[in-house]
């Protein structure tokens, strides 16, 4: 066994390092789970149901959550309940405020050690995006899990609904789906009537969103922000594809034509960079510029997201007046992908 691997201990053998290591850690979990105990107190409960059809004893009126995606800590500062979150995950951006929370760490594997000395009476988290290790190790230390699953936009609003009974504010809850679902309504009318007033607006802008160049990846129909770029009055040309993120080949892209190419905000690449590839310059769109940065909240399954979409529904509206009057969407087929892609 190689010396670094041991430790000396005085007046005794040589101890290995992984193995006391282990032990510690066994230990300081354990202090952890006692730590955690001691440190929540006791409160009236109620049993709640998750949105992953869980059943969980909650405190009456939590007031130290841990929100284990950014979407999570969004919606609990839209309910108004922003001074009960007691840590976020990396990547927490918004609303603003919630970026003076502190980080537990990773949304995928937040630090249990982190989560454990802010003294939650519940953790939320997301069924689809959450690590199960991680949600099982959280468990361990007597913390709840609200599980929530807002895919889409009818799952995002469920989630609210969810999130609302958790904390016990299901009025808050139902009063802010009723406003987020009249301004999702609002834009949508705003798009039908564009549609419908020349003949130059008669059919839906196309729009391809490049998530990366090389290799390709976009949004496909299951993505959330897919439908959000649908209800803001375009059609993707990868709507097509059931998966969230598809992998296509260049050449795909080339012959679907979209009318503008979407990016999001803060990526390392524009125009510039696609003109400067042979296959992306021979794309109409970039030729012609019609490149349209978008805001990385439309992919935010939070209230937030709403915000954007409003947003990109005006930025369309303005760009798709310069679009040429034969202009046409281009045949999809479904031999053009290559596999399906996480971003």
């Amino acid at each position: 066994m190689h010396p670094l691997l041991y430790r000396s201990r005085p007046g005794g053998p040589r101890l290995p390092i992984f193995g006391s290591l282990r032990a510690v850690r066994r230990r300081t979990l354990a202090t952890l789970v006692v730590l955690v105990a001691v440190a929540i107190p006791a409160s009236a409960s109620r049993r709640v149901v998750d949105g992953a059809g869980r059943t969980l004893t909650l405190p009456d009126r939590p007031h130290r959550v841990v929100c284990l995606a950014p979407s999570i800590a969004d919606t609990l500062f839209a309910l108004g309940a922003g001074d009960d979150i007691a840590g976020v995950t990396d990547y927490t951006l918004y609303p603003p405020e919630a970026r003076n929370k502190t980080s537990i760490g990773q949304p995928l594997r937040p630090s249990l050690e982190g989560i454990a000395v802010l003294h939650p009476d519940l953790a939320i988290g997301i069924s689809t995006f959450n690590d199960a290790d991680t949600i099982r190790g959280i468990q361990r230390l007597g913390i709840p899990v609200f599980l929530v699953d807002p895919s889409g936009l009818a799952g995002l609003y469920r989630s609210i609904d969810d999130i609302g009974r958790a904390l016990n504010r299901p009025d808050e809850a139902k009063a802010l789906v009723a406003r987020l679902q009249a301004r999702e309504q609002a834009v949508r009318s705003q798009a039908a009537q564009r549609e419908g007033g020349s003949a130059q607006s008669s059919r839906r802008p196309t729009v391809f969103v490049a998530l990366a160049l090389d290799p390709c990846i976009t949004a496909g129909g299951g993505a959330f922000l897919t439908e959000l770029l649908t209800a803001a009055g375009a059609d993707s040309v990868t709507a097509d594809f059931p998966q969230a993120w598809v992998r296509l080949s260049l050449e795909a892209v080339l012959r679907r034509q979209p009318d503008f190419v979407l990016v999001i905000r803060d990526v390392p690449f524009g125009l510039k960079q696609m003109r400067q590839r042979a296959g992306w310059r021979s794309l109409e769109a970039v030729r012609a510029g019609r490149l349209l940065r978008i805001d990385d909240r439309l992919q935010y399954p939070s209230p937030t997201a709403f915000d954007a979409l409003e947003a990109f529904a005006s930025q369309l509206h303005a760009a798709e007046r310069h679009l040429p009057a034969d202009s046409r969407p281009a045949a999809p087929g479904h031999n053009e992908i290559l596999h399906g892609a996480q971003p």
